[in-house]
C-alpha cells in the first residue's frame, strides 16, 4: 500500500516457512531483516518478531526458527501466517509519520522522532490532513527535527523534497474517503530519512471493527 502512494519501501518476500526463507534472502541479497508476518502481532519488536541483521541466507532459516520459538513464548495465543525476507537499511536515526482518523478531528497526520525515541521524548507534532505546504514546512521547522535533518556527526543533510513527498502522500491519503471509512490508523516507523531519500522500515495498518 505504501509503496502504490509513493513511499518506498525495502525489498522483500513473504514466506511461509523457514526453507522457503532461505531461497527469499538470496533474491532479496543479504544483509536482511527477518519479520514475523501475523495480523494478530501489531507490535513485533515486544515478541521478539524481528532478526537483524541476517547475513547469509541459511542464516534467514536459522532466524525463523528463533523467531517461532520467541513469539511462542511471548505470545501464545499466535499462530504465525510467515515471515517477511527483507533487505536491510541500517539506520542510525529513526523517524515516525502516522495518519490517524480521529472521531472528532478528522485526518491527522503526525511527525517527529521515532523508533524508541516516541516514548521516551514524544517528539512528534501533528496536524490537521489534507496538509498545506505551509503545514510541512512547520512539520520539519521544529528545532530539534531541523538540526537531525541538517546532519548529524559529519553525515550529508537528509532529503528534504523526499520526505515533504511521503508526508504529503499520507496525507492525501487521509483525505480520501473510502480510507478514512475502513482505517483508523496508519504508522510508518520506523522511517529513515537520507541523502539518498526515505524508506519506510515497517508499518502498522489499524482496521476500524467491521472492516
Amino acid at each position: 500500500m505504501l509503496r502504490e502512494i509513493g513511499i518506498p519501501v525495502p525489498a522483500g518476500r513473504v514466506v511461509s516457512s523457514p526453507a522457503a526463507a532461505v531461497e527469499a534472502a538470496a533474491a532479496v541479497g543479504v544483509p536482511v531483516v527477518v519479520k514475523a508476518v501475523s495480523r494478530a502481532l501489531t507490535h513485533k519488536t515486544d515478541a521478539g518478531g524481528i532478526v537483524f541483521p541476517v547475513t547469509t541466507p541459511a542464516d534467514a532459516a536459522t532466524a525463523c526458527d528463533l523467531i517461532t520459538e520467541r513469539v511462542a513464548r511471548a505470545r501464545p495465543d499466535i499462530i504465525l501466517d510467515g515471515f517477511l525476507i527483507e533487505a536491510f537499511e541500517p539506520a542510525k536515526l529513526e523517524w515516525i509519520l502516522s495518519l490517524r482518523i480521529d472521531a472528532q478531528f478528522g485526518p491527522l497526520v503526525m511527525f517527529g522522532l521515532g523508533g524508541i525515541f516516541v516514548e521516551l521524548l514524544g517528539q512528534v507534532a501533528f496536524r490537521l490532513a489534507p496538509l498545506r505546504e505551509t503545514d510541512i514546512d512547520a512539520l520539519l521547522a521544529d528545532r530539534l527535527v531541523a538540526r537531525a535533518l541538517a546532519g548529524l556527526r559529519g553525515d550529508p543533510p537528509a532529503d528534504h523534497e523526499s520526505l515533504k513527498a511521503a508526508i504529503r502522500a499520507l496525507s492525501r491519503l487521509g483525505a480520501r474517503s473510502d480510507i478514512a471509512a475502513g482505517i483508523a490508523e496508519i504508522e510508518i516507523n520506523p522511517l529513515i530519512v537520507t541523502a539518498r531519500g526515505v524508506i519506510a522500515l515497517d508499518a502498522l495498518v489499524l482496521l476500524r471493527s467491521g472492516s
